[in-house]
């Protein structure tokens, strides 16, 4: 069962939503005062603490078992041997109570792999030492309790078992030439693909880092901040970036919006238009404030820093020009975007960090 994550829909989509393309009659930060809409209060010096970055150890090999090997795992049929721990065995199956084959308990063609533990206390187990043909009977008793089927909670069955085929799974082998198989760059044996996959690990790590002071100096100065209502139709262009953004999350995912909203934050259509105007607002009220720090410290970002984004983009992304660049970014919410980096930095830099070593959570 997933998880549904208790955070706003704003948290999730924003640093998309805001380089999407814009359309439309909007209003920029650039067509405003900030200072008209916010009273700023102290932003220099504000604490902000957060977990080291850290990578769990166990976590790379992990990763090269239950991801990569694991996906080109194969599985092969064996003759002449009985079945042994770890084998997959293709079975039928039909499980009676008081000699009656009750529901759920039947299955044909069934692939089962032995220590899986997918079926009951003894099924499994049963099953080791039997050949290809032979047709069992397993005398076993359901837990108590039994959430999938209460009615067979403690109760005694009998399980009449063919073993149509046994086959063993075959795993690679970390070689030189897997892993150049891989096509992950820098990557030509073992050792490397190790670091590749730990700095991975580490680079998300720091990002949460990041994410996580970040958001805890940005509460603060908000909270210190007294707003007046926002340009409607800043909040519009927001809001709307917003939803263009998890729509696209949506589509990615082969779910409608409405599907989507529900899956992954529980909303459903009325609650996600009532946090959709939230987030809005938050945000707006949020880039006004930055805008109100940059102008005050000088951290607007010059042409020669929004041209060194746009060439570092169209080369990072695979643009065929600027031109093709420019043509599908909105500028504005670009030089927007880079405003805001440059005000969290600074934000840092004059703030009180405190990095949490591992015992001190």
């Amino acid at each position: 069962m997933m998880k549904k994550k208790k955070i706003g829909v704003l948290s999730a989509v924003m640093a998309a939503a805001m380089l999407l393309t814009a359309c439309g009659n909007q209003e920029y930060l650039k067509d405003i005062t900030a200072s008209d809409y916010v009273t700023l209060g102290n932003y220099m010096g504000i604490e902000a603490q957060a977990q080291e970055p850290v990578v769990e150890d166990g976590m790379v090999d992990m990763y090269l078992e239950y991801y990569i090997l694991a996906s080109y795992t194969t599985t092969e049929e064996v003759t002449g041997r009985a079945v042994q721990e770890g084998d997959v065995v293709n079975i039928d199956f039909t499980g009676y109570q008081d000699g009656v084959a009750f529901d759920g308990g039947t299955g044909e063609g069934y692939d089962l792999t032995i220590g899986s533990g997918q079926f009951i206390d003894g099924f499994e187990e049963g099953l080791i030492g039997a050949n290809v043909g032979d047709k069992l009977s397993l005398d076993l008793t359901f837990p108590d309790p039994y959430e999938n089927n209460p009615d067979l909670a403690g109760a005694p069955v009998v399980f009449e078992v063919t073993v149509n085929s046994i086959s063993e799974q075959k795993k690679p082998e970390l070689t030189d030439e897997f892993v150049q198989s891989l096509g992950i760059p820098d990557c030509s044996n073992e050792q490397e693909l190790r670091d590749y996959i730990y700095n991975s690990f580490y680079e998300s790590a720091v990002q949460t880092y990041d994410n996580t002071i970040e958001q805890s100096i940005q509460d603060t100065v908000m909270s210190g901040c007294t707003f007046k209502e926002p340009p409607k139709e800043m909040v519009e262009r927001i809001r709307q970036s917003i939803e263009d953004s998890m729509t696209a999350q949506a589509q990615s995912q082969n779910m409608t919006l409405t599907q989507y909203v529900q899956t992954y934050y529980g909303l459903d259509e009325e609650a996600y238009e009532t946090q959709l105007d939230k987030d809005a607002l938050e945000s707006t009220q949020l880039y006004i404030m930055y805008q109100a720090i940059a102008d005050v410290e000088g951290l607007n970002p010059t042409e020669e820093e929004i041209q060194e984004e746009i060439d570092y983009r169209v080369e990072a992304y695979g643009y065929e020009s600027e031109d093709a660049f420019r043509e599908s970014t909105d500028l504005e919410v670009l030089r927007e975007y880079l405003m805001r980096q440059k005000v969290v930095a600074f934000l840092k830099e004059n703030g009180s960090i405190t990095t949490l070593k591992a015992e001190e959570e």
